[in-house]
């Protein structure tokens, strides 16, 4: 009778899988295209600011996303990560994902996160207005961690096994809890020596590919002593998230369902003035 119920429910696993998989859009490399110029073409409309008093702040976007990624489990496809950055350490982060399942039909979201250690703001047109009230980045200083290395690829072995050292997970509407998975590489580095900056790598913690949590990591000089690590965690979705180092907690964020507005993250749909197709 056991193998009878364990047959029917593999059966019944895969019809779902395999329903799933038919839901799917099928994207040729010629729609994947147009869809990276539309996220392209939604990236370059939003303006970032890096000081909310001053026009003449603007950051720079890179013209090309650091991510491309996808989430089975929220049917999120052809979704793309970019940064703004003048150089140095990136001032914000910004999520163009797309849902071809919604209720309301194939829509556009947005999401923005702040990877400064200053206020910043973002503007697009009618859809958004926003000043961050909080810096993105709240640096901790590894106190246990081995000094930085001299060499960069040292320095980046060393970022790869501090990262280890950290877990995610987020709680969704539907699943509930979902461990989050390390990407190995890191999304972005970067160096910013004016600021004694010595080297800064931009680490996720993902659903799938779609990453959630953004884990930064930075080697600072340190006038008198030797230079030392410092780490920042930042949301970059509408889930409620949790992080751990070595098994306990070290950091949490609320669910943020979209459109919503936190000290250093915003989040909300695209206007139907940005065709959705």
């Amino acid at each position: 009778m056991q193998t009878i119920f364990w047959a029917i429910g593999l059966s019944l696993v895969s019809c779902l899988v395999g329903l799933a998989a038919a839901e799917e859009p099928k994207l040729t490399d010629k729609m994947r295209a147009e869809h990276l110029a539309h996220m392209k073409e939604v990236a370059k409309s939003i303006r970032l600011l890096a000081n909310p008093q001053r026009i003449d702040s603007e950051v720079k976007l890179v013209d090309e996303p650091i991510l491309r990624y996808a989430d089975s489990t929220r049917r999120l496809h052809e979704s793309s990560l970019w940064i703004w950055s003048s150089g140095g350490r990136p001032s914000a982060v910004l999520a163009i994902e797309y849902y071809p399942k919604s209720p309301r039909g194939p829509r556009w979201l947005f999401e923005i996160a702040s990877l400064s250690t200053e206020r910043i703001a973002a503007q697009r047109s009618t859809d958004l207005d926003w000043i961050a009230k909080e810096p993105g980045l709240k640096l901790l200083t590894l106190k246990d961690a081995a000094a930085p290395g001299d060499k960069a690829v040292r320095r980046l072995a060393q970022m790869k096994e501090l990262f280890r050292h950290f877990t995610a997970h987020e709680t969704a509407t539907v699943g509930g809890r979902i461990e989050l998975r390390p990407l190995s590489s890191p999304l972005f580095r970067y160096s910013q020596t004016d600021d004694n900056l010595l080297d800064g790598a931009i680490f996720a913690f993902a659903n799938g590919t779609n990453p959630e949590v953004l884990l930064v990591l930075e080697a600072h000089a340190v006038k008198g002593s030797a230079a030392a690590w410092q780490y920042s965690l930042v949301q970059t979705t509408g889930a409620a998230v949790a992080v751990e180092r070595d098994g306990k907690e070290v950091w949490q964020r609320d669910e943020a369902d979209p459109p919503s507005v936190r000290d250093s993250y915003v989040n909300g749909w695209i206007s139907p003035e940005t065709k959705d197709e």
